[in-house]
């Protein structure tokens, strides 16, 4: 099994579209920006930004029926969302958060990401408390069903600094976070440690441990830029609270070992989900 490919790149016929227009917008919400695939707006949490040095929005994306979009490590096929801030006012920071994707597969290729309805969180800091935040975003992405499109579309967002109240989108923002893997052994993540340990110059194994049972855990493993893995094996213990999975990683240079490399790892099963940062010893 393939489970993932760093070399950005779409195997199917690409067209190329580019929406000239920006959406503008004083309000907590972008003018929706709508294709015939999709349509897609920035929202955000709060209505101003009155004595907060930080705070939550959300690009929102809308698929119509049979068309997906990518998460930030596509797979084998797929094109990653990018987020442009240039040219935003008072804007010290932004980090978007990736929820749990979905693996989809056709014509014998692999990929990861959304169907019908997303919502990537994107945590902001401010540079100065006190004044008002003007965002301008550029976000290019691929929507993709038998024909992969690259889009790029532009959008700005501007909230004062007299309020700081919820907002009506708030609680959607609230609904994908929630979707976002935590980092495996923090507090409230029911994945509890991980380590990842080299077994020759290709093969490697994650060992996962977690406080309820397994029933049928999944791994998503990334690595440096050319980098992919397979899936060789998986087992359980007989209590079925670890998961051990073995490994092939494809490294770019021919003198690459698993040994020493840096990873993510993404595992997920039945309501529990985390991430890693690891180093393979």
């Amino acid at each position: 099994m393939r489970l993932l490919r760093f070399g950005y790149f779409c195997t199917f016929l690409a067209v190329f579209a580019f929406d000239a227009g920006i959406s503008r917008s004083t309000e907590t919400a972008s003018n929706w920006i709508k294709t015939d695939q999709s349509s897609l707006r920035l929202i955000s949490s709060v209505d101003g930004v009155k004595g907060l040095d930080s705070l939550r929005i959300g690009l929102q994306i809308k698929l119509a029926p049979g068309w997906k979009t990518y998460w930030r490590s596509p797979g084998d096929t797929g094109i990653p969302p990018q987020l442009d801030w240039s040219g935003s006012e008072n804007l010290k920071s932004a980090k978007i958060s990736w929820p749990l994707p979905e693996q989809f597969e056709a014509y014998g290729f692999s990929s990861w990401g959304y169907h019908d309805e997303v919502v990537f969180p994107i945590d902001i800091a401010l540079q100065e408390v006190g004044y008002p935040l003007h965002l301008k975003l550029r976000v290019q992405l691929g929507i993709c069903e038998d024909v992969c499109i690259p889009y790029a579309h532009d959008f700005t967002l501007s909230l004062d600094a007299r309020n700081a109240g919820p907002t009506g989108e708030a609680s959607i923002i609230e609904i994908f976070s929630s979707r976002v893997p935590g980092e495996i052994g923090a507090d409230g993540v029911a994945l509890k440690e991980v380590d990842a340990n080299s077994k020759g110059d290709r093969r490697f194994t994650v060992t996962v441990s977690a406080v309820r049972p397994f029933e049928d855990p999944s791994i998503i493993v990334e690595g440096k830029d050319g980098a992919y893995f397979d899936l060789v094996s998986s087992s359980l213990t007989g209590d079925r609270t670890q998961a051990v999975f073995e490994l092939d990683g494809h490294l770019p240079a021919k003198s690459d070992r698993m040994a020493g490399q840096d990873i993510i790892v993404t595992i997920f099963d039945n309501g529990m989900a985390g991430e890693k940062h690891l180093r393979v010893d």
